[in-house]
C-alpha cells in the first residue's frame, strides 16, 4: 500500500465470536473512541473456517430474471473468489475496507460504494497474483 497514503492507519485482526458462521468479515470505521478518526479498520476471521473458502465479490454487470410472481427483476452479478490461505482472505478483506478508507480521507460519500470497494479489492489481488 506504499502507493496510498496510509499515516496513522490502525489496522485490528481479530477472530470472530465463537459461533459465527461467517468466513471474515471488516468494517472501516469513520469515527470510533480511541481512535483518530477516520483511521481504524477492523478484520475478524473464523478460526475454525476450512480451506479453501469461497467469496462472493460483487460486479458492475447485471442481469434480468423474472421473480416468482413472475415479475422482471435486475440482478447484480456476483464473482466467487476461491481463498486457499487465511493470508489471503485477510488481504482480499482488508483491500476491501481499505478503499472505503481511502474515500473517507478523499472526502466522498461512504454510502453505496460496496461494489467500487469489491472491485478495487479484486484488481489488487489479481495485480499480485492472488487470484
Amino acid at each position: 500500500m506504499a502507493d496510498y497514503p496510509t499515516d496513522s492507519l490502525i489496522v485490528e485482526v481479530k477472530y470472530c465470536p465463537r459461533g459465527s458462521n461467517r468466513y471474515i468479515s471488516g468494517t472501516y470505521y469513520r469515527r470510533t473512541r480511541g481512535y483518530e478518526d477516520g483511521k481504524f479498520i477492523r478484520l475478524r476471521i473464523n478460526r475454525f473456517n476450512r480451506y479453501p473458502v469461497e467469496v462472493h465479490f460483487k460486479t458492475s454487470d447485471y442481469y434480468k430474471k423474472a421473480n416468482s410472481r413472475g415479475q422482471e427483476m435486475t440482478y447484480q452479478k456476483l464473482r466467487t473468489v476461491r481463498f486457499a490461505t487465511p493470508e489471503d482472505l485477510l488481504l482480499a478483506v482488508f483491500l476491501h475496507e481499505f478503499s472505503h478508507y481511502l474515500d473517507h480521507i478523499e472526502g466522498k460519500n461512504g454510502r453505496y460504494k460496496q461494489t467500487k470497494a469489491d472491485k478495487f479489492a479484486m484488481s489488487i489481488l489479481e495485480k499480485l497474483g492472488v487470484i
